[in-house]
């Protein structure tokens, strides 16, 4: 059997399974055994596949006409010009993800802006690295993305599944970013708030011990510690409601993790408790001289950018939507105001 007729069946198959993009996802899968570009499959169409290549291909396409995902397929997910590896049980990145790291982007150099020339200069702050938290940070798409364009910055990814953690790891080593980004276990940003007084103010970073923790804290690394000062908080949070479970592809519903697309209260109590937690984090250290106002970037699901706007309540200023290439709004920025009280309900957060 050559290229011509493996492709040939292959998209019969996929067709009749009623798998979207059936020829792209043929050629993807096919590209896949052969370890070729797609050019190869158009210039050399008569070319053998061995029996093993052969064995490989319809092993392939019988998973993926079951609904299996190309990604988990390949192994494989472009994310911001970046290859991440990808693997059953962590969330596969979503081109609409994208959005959230250009928002946080423009905040990110918004904030650098904001710091030249002011009379943080003097109190010392212009030169520090920003400091950034990605919460349920799976592959470790977005943290590794902002790293790649903040050389300078200090990132901190959270994840409360071990194995996102260890390939999130893997993806950091993989791309030369391995000591740019600290990924630690905790549930949303429990890791701080569990550990920081109430009244504690932002410190600066602080070198760790050359072992890491308990915690997994990278060896030698810094990190804001509770109670430091942390510029932004990013997020792309688990937002379907669980009701909404048959209206997904089979690809998704089947197939990806459900804690990193479900959360009960119509999709919304997720989000909820990150946002409260996120006001208790970045209010932190009201009064300190060197204290900028924290922002939090957030992805948002269909239909819910009013809902999710409204959870803010007060306390936040600069409150703005971005919306996708499909023009649904799919991002909410908002700056975190050191001057309003913000009391947090530990109780109704379910910590």
């Amino acid at each position: 059997m050559d290229v011509r007729a493996a492709l040939r069946q292959a998209i019969e198959r996929l067709t009749a399974a009623q798998v979207p993009s059936a020829t792209t996802t043929a050629e993807v899968l096919l590209l896949h055994v052969l370890g070729r570009d797609r050019a190869f499959l158009y210039a050399h169409p008569e070319t053998p596949l061995t029996p093993d290549q052969q064995h490989a291909y319809r092993q392939l396409v019988s998973e993926r006409a079951a609904g299996k995902p190309t990604q988990y397929l390949t192994g494989q997910q472009e994310f911001w010009g970046l290859s991440f590896l990808v693997r059953p049980g962590v969330f596969i990145p979503r081109p609409e993800t994208e959005h959230v790291v250009e928002v946080a982007l423009a905040v990110a150099r918004r904030i650098e802006a904001e710091r030249v020339g002011t009379a943080r200069e003097a109190a010392g702050v212009v030169g520090e690295p920003l400091r950034i938290v990605d919460v349920g940070t799976g592959t470790g798409c977005i943290a590794l993305a902002l790293a790649s364009e903040l050389p300078a910055a200090d990132i901190i990814a959270l994840d409360i599944d071990p194995a996102a953690l260890a390939l999130a790891r893997e993806n950091a080593a993989a791309l030369g970013l391995a000591d740019r980004v600290h990924f630690l276990q905790s549930d949303l940003l429990n890791i701080f708030l569990e550990a920081a007084p109430r009244d504690a103010q932002r410190q600066p970073f602080e070198a760790r011990s050359p072992m890491p923790d308990a915690r997994g804290i990278v060896s030698g690394s810094r990190f804001p510690i509770p109670g430091s000062r942390i510029d932004l908080i990013v997020s792309n949070p688990p937002y379907v409601s669980p009701a909404e479970a048959a209206q997904l592809p089979r690809e998704v519903r089947d197939f990806e993790p459900p804690a990193a697309l479900f959360s009960p209260g119509e999709g919304l109590a997720v989000t909820q408790r990150l946002i409260a937690q996120a006001a208790e984090l970045l209010a932190a250290g009201r009064g300190s001289p060197v204290a900028d106002d924290g922002w939090l970037v957030l992805e948002l699901g269909y239909n819910m950018a009013h809902r999710v706007r409204s959870l803010l309540g007060e306390g936040w200023t600069n409150i703005e939507i971005t919306p996708d290439l499909r023009g649904l709004p799919r991002v909410l920025a908002a700056q975190k105001l050191e001057t309003a009280l913000y009391l947090y309900d530990s109780a109704q957060s379910d910590r």
